[in-house]
């Protein structure tokens, strides 16, 4: 979420800043601000607000379009053959490109547990525990009211897959007081059927807040 600083700025160079421009801005501070939570949590420093962490990365656009999926599919094959080095490195690439994203986490995860590592699996699963809970935290999925908070599709496709071990079997975008969520039918774990809900709209709502302030009051 834009801190109060960095909203008034916005609001002082929204009249003389065209669009675009004030679409990189918004882009370059979103950018700026995940650059310095990804040092931190580096560092080992897990106490951060994941939710901000996530957004930013989001917002600023760090993983500039880079499909994991390919990468995925190498790690898992490298693991079957016992590379356990060219699949860590491959899962490093994942983390690169979006630190607050789960998937490259996991991935280190499991090849540092095959590699008997632990400690390092542990940080690995630390890093992705905070990021799962911070969705969990946002609501319980079971309205919209009470939708959980996602930045982005893959982020959405990994939580119900990983975290809550669920498959999809149908899609609705239902729209409920100006706001869109993704209205989901999936099976659980136990394949017993349920409906969750996702918020969807926050982070484009987030930057037409930024971008036309004066249509948001």
């Amino acid at each position: 979420m834009l801190s109060a600083r960095a909203l008034g700025s916005f609001l002082l160079l929204s009249a003389v800043l065209p669009a675009g421009a004030q679409k990189q801005l918004t882009q370059a501070s979103a950018a700026a601000r995940y650059k310095e939570l990804a040092t931190k949590v580096r560092s080992g420093d897990l106490n951060i607000d994941w939710r901000e962490f996530r957004l930013d990365a989001a917002l600023g656009e760090v993983s500039q379009g880079f499909d994991s999926q390919p990468v995925h599919v190498q790690v898992v094959d490298d693991l079957d053959a016992g590379r356990y080095e060219k699949a860590l490195a491959e899962s490093q690439t994942v983390i690169d490109h979006n630190m607050a994203f789960g998937e490259g986490h996991l991935l280190a995860m499991t090849v540092l547990q095959k590699m008997g590592k632990v400690d390092e699996a542990s940080k690995e699963e630390a890093i992705l525990n905070a990021i799962g809970k911070s969705i969990m935290d946002s609501g319980d999925g079971s309205s919209a009211a009470t939708a959980w908070f996602t930045v982005m599709p893959s982020e959405t496709v990994f939580f119900l897959t990983e975290a809550l071990g669920a498959e999809i079997t149908d899609h609705e975008l239902v729209r409920v007081n100006g706001h869109a969520y993704n209205k989901l039918t999936v099976l659980d774990r136990q394949k017993k059927k349920r409906v969750v809900w996702f918020n969807t709209d926050t982070n484009e709502l987030l930057k037409e807040r930024a971008l036309h302030p004066e249509s948001t009051q």
